[in-house]
């Protein structure tokens, strides 16, 4: 048993297969508790319903719904638990408070559902939300920004066995966002559920997301850790179009307050980035697009462009024989660490390049390179 008599957090099996007006939806994947699985692809391939069909808010006709050892829903057998039976807390954009209750009432609503003292206190979630002074206002007298607070504290305070999240922010204005996710990427810390997102906006994702799953007209088109996902250009056409290109991993290094910039390690290479007001050892994932990277043979000694990353060509793919491009796969030289007994394995990236320039300048797998990136055309996210 987990703190105050709570059921230790289980993982959430989803394998189901359900139908919707033109579109037949199949997919599967697991959720540790404490983990983040991000559902993305293009609108209308599937990604809401197959949430809801997890909650039991849509049929499914095939599969299985488990947590842990127990199953929700199974086809096989017959079973199918009703939603408030499964207690998966559910928060979408829309927030659904009761219009005649209180910010309280609305909480208290959620505390109830949750048999009371098994969940978190009602006070705890209040001060973590920063709705204490929302408390006694009605339910209609709440921005957007603070729906959404209110919302994910009545869902914690059900005391669900795993959280559904359904393009939560979508109401919320763009500059009201960030304090928000940075509260839903302290939840897999404070509450270790498993969680399920669906949302089309790339930066929520890769703020939030462990383990991504592609979705293209009702089918898995890919499946696995979230760097590598984001990090694929020919999962392109259902991400982020022009914008895709590569995501890793990195820790900050050094802040130049001077010129205002910032260095990032990535795999034992720094990266000039510009300022952020992230501390130095905090985990951060910087977004680089693939039309941004040029490769060289050797170091420029007469550019504007800040980064060089030594790495290595290990793929290329050329769009056709007559194509106007290629995407070239690059292997980042990782620095030996002593103190670590086990290297991860290389970070890659992605340039995309003019067949021509592929081709002029001889490229094939193997050879040496060096990777050119300006600094201000990095983003950088912050990562729990």
């Amino acid at each position: 048993m987990g703190e105050r008599g709570q059921p230790l957090p289980r993982a959430l099996g989803v394998a189901l297969r359900l139908q919707r007006p033109g579109l037949d939806i199949q997919a599967q994947f697991r959720v540790p508790p404490g983990r983040v699985c991000a559902l993305v692809g293009r609108p209308g391939a599937g990604k809401t319903a197959l949430l809801m069909a997890t909650a039991g808010l849509l049929p499914a006709i095939g599969g299985r719904v488990t947590l842990g050892a127990d199953p929700l829903y199974d086809a096989a057998t017959g079973l199918n638990l009703p939603p408030h039976v499964r207690r998966l807390g559910w928060v979408d954009g829309q927030a659904h408070l009761f219009p005649h209750l209180t910010v309280q009432g609305n909480l208290m609503y959620g505390h109830r559902v949750g048999g009371g003292d098994r969940g978190p206190r009602l006070e705890e979630i209040a001060r973590w939300l920063a709705i204490e002074p929302l408390l006694q206002h009605r339910a209609t007298q709440l921005s957007a920004a603070d729906a959404f607070r209110v919302a994910l504290g009545r869902a914690l305070l059900a005391h669900p066995h795993a959280l559904l999240l359904d393009d939560p922010l979508a109401r919320v204005p763009t500059e009201a966002r960030p304090p928000l996710l940075a509260l839903l990427a302290q939840l897999p810390a404070r509450q270790p559920l498993p969680l399920v997102l669906v949302s089309p906006r790339m930066d929520e994702v890769i703020q939030l997301a462990d383990e991504i799953v592609v979705l293209h007209e009702g089918r898995m088109a890919s499946a696995g850790p979230a760097p590598h996902i984001l990090s694929d250009v020919s999962l392109s056409s259902f991400l982020e179009g022009e914008h895709a290109g590569t995501v890793l991993d990195g820790v900050v290094k050094r802040h130049d307050v001077s010129w205002l910039l910032s260095e990032v390690d990535v795999g034992g290479q720094r990266l000039t980035v510009p300022a952020m007001l992230y501390p130095v050892g905090s985990r951060v994932r910087v977004k680089l697009r693939a039309r941004d990277v040029a490769l060289h043979r050797h170091p420029p000694s007469d550019t504007s462009v800040s980064n060089h990353l030594r790495g290595r060509v290990a793929q290329i793919m050329l769009a056709g024989e007559h194509g106007i491009y290629g995407a070239v796969v690059v292997e980042l030289d990782r620095a030996a660490d002593p103190s670590e007994p086990t290297q991860a394995p290389p970070a890659t990236l992605w340039a995309l390049l003019t067949r021509k320039s592929i081709q002029q300048m001889g490229w094939a797998p193997g050879q040496p390179c060096v990777v050119g990136l300006k600094a201000m055309a990095i983003n950088v996210f912050p990562w729990r």
